[in-house]
C-alpha cells in the first residue's frame, strides 16, 4: 500500500511552546498549504482511492477535513502527551527534567505523559489493521506521530526517531507491505513548486 503522512499546517502559538495534545489553533494562512496538499495530490496520484485518517486534534482535523470530507478521526494519532509540560515553554521546562528525558527517551518521561513506547505501543495497535487491509492511505497527524511510525515501519531505532524533523505541512511518502516498508520520501514541503 501506499502511505502519506501529513503533517498539520503551522500552530498559532507562541514560539517555543511545547503543546503536545493540547488543541492549538492554526496560523489563518493554514488554508493556501490544505489547497496545495490537495493539489500535489491530485497532480501525482490522480486515480488513487485513498483512505483518509487523522488526529481528533484541531490543527489535524481541519487539514484533513479540507482534503477529504469522509477522514475519520483516531485517538492513537494524536501527538505525544507531554503531561506536566503541555502548555509550557521549553524554555521555562527545567533542564534536568529535559535531561533525564533525553537519557531514555523511549522509556522516560518525566513530565507525567506518554514515553515514545506509549506512543509507540498506541499507534501501532490501531497501524497494524491499516496494514493489513492493504488499502493507500494518508494520515493526517503529528511530528512526534509520524516519527515514531516512520521508524517502526523502517526498523530504525527508536531512540533516533529525533533525527527525523518532518516540516509543518510537509509529506512522508512510504510504500508498505506485510514485512516491509520502503521510504520514498520524507518530510517534503515541495508540493508548493
Amino acid at each position: 500500500m501506499k502511505l502519506l503522512l501529513i503533517r498539520h499546517p503551522e500552530p498559532d502559538v507562541a514560539k517555543g511552546l511545547c503543546y503536545g495534545q493540547t488543541d492549538v489553533p492554526l496560523v489563518a494562512t493554514w488554508q493556501s498549504d490544505a489547497q496545495a496538499i490537495d493539489d500535489w495530490l491530485a497532480r501525482y496520484y490522480p486515480d488513487k482511492a485513498w483512505q483518509f485518517y487523522h488526529s481528533p486534534l484541531t490543527r489535524t482535523r481541519l487539514l484533513a477535513e479540507q482534503l477529504n470530507s469522509a477522514s475519520k478521526p483516531v485517538e492513537a494519532l494524536k501527538e505525544v502527551d507531554f503531561g506536566d509540560w503541555e502548555n509550557r515553554l521549553w524554555n521555562d521546562i527545567p533542564k534536568s527534567e529535559i535531561d533525564a528525558w533525553r537519557t531514555d527517551l523511549m522509556h522516560s518521561s518525566p513530565y507525567q505523559g506518554e514515553s515514545l513506547n506509549d506512543l509507540l505501543s498506541r499507534l501501532m495497535a490501531w497501524f497494524e489493521s491499516i496494514r493489513k487491509a492493504d488499502q493507500d492511505t494518508v494520515l493526517v497527524t503529528h511530528s512526534g506521530v509520524i516519527k515514531v511510525l516512520l521508524v517502526a515501519l523502517c526498523e530504525f531505532p527508536l531512540e533516533q526517531c529525533f533525527r527525523f524533523n518532518p516540516t509543518y505541512s510537509s509529506i512522508t511518502e512510504l510504500d508498505v507491505g506485510e514485512s516491509f516498508a520502503l521510504l520514498n520520501r520524507l518530510g517534503a514541503g515541495d508540493w508548493t513548486a
